[in-house]
């Protein structure tokens, strides 16, 4: 059985479930289109404050890294499959995972259900 990479987890939005990875290059581009450093970004969501275009923004470079040729349109069309609230809960997710490095016990696959 092949080991999981550092970060990767299923994303389950819209009824599909999607392989996605949580990569310092995610990260990165998820504080860029925010404007906001990932602790910021996970105190905005925990609020309430953060804003669908931040959800998607940060849901595309999370199921890009995991191998998927997403546009942004394509990602939005999830999100609105998928319900905001569905959509914040996965990305509360993404942000824990992006906060302890992907360092599940015996570095199991996150699974996120959406």
């Amino acid at each position: 059985m092949e080991n999981p990479k550092r970060g990767e987890m299923e994303l389950s939005l819209g009824g599909k479930t999607y392989k996605a990875r949580v990569t310092l290059d995610a990260i990165i581009k998820i504080e860029t289109s925010c404007g906001l450093g990932i602790v910021k970004v996970l105190s905005r969501l925990t609020e309430g404050e953060l804003t669908t275009s931040q959800v998607c923004s940060t849901i595309l470079p999370v199921i890009r890294g995991g191998g998927n040729d997403f546009s942004m349109k394509d990602v939005q069309e999830i999100v609105w499959d998928a319900g905001l609230a569905n959509s914040m809960r996965a990305v509360g997710e993404i942000l824990a995972l992006a906060l302890t490095g992907g360092q599940d016990e015996g570095n199991e696959k996150k699974a996120v259900n959406g």
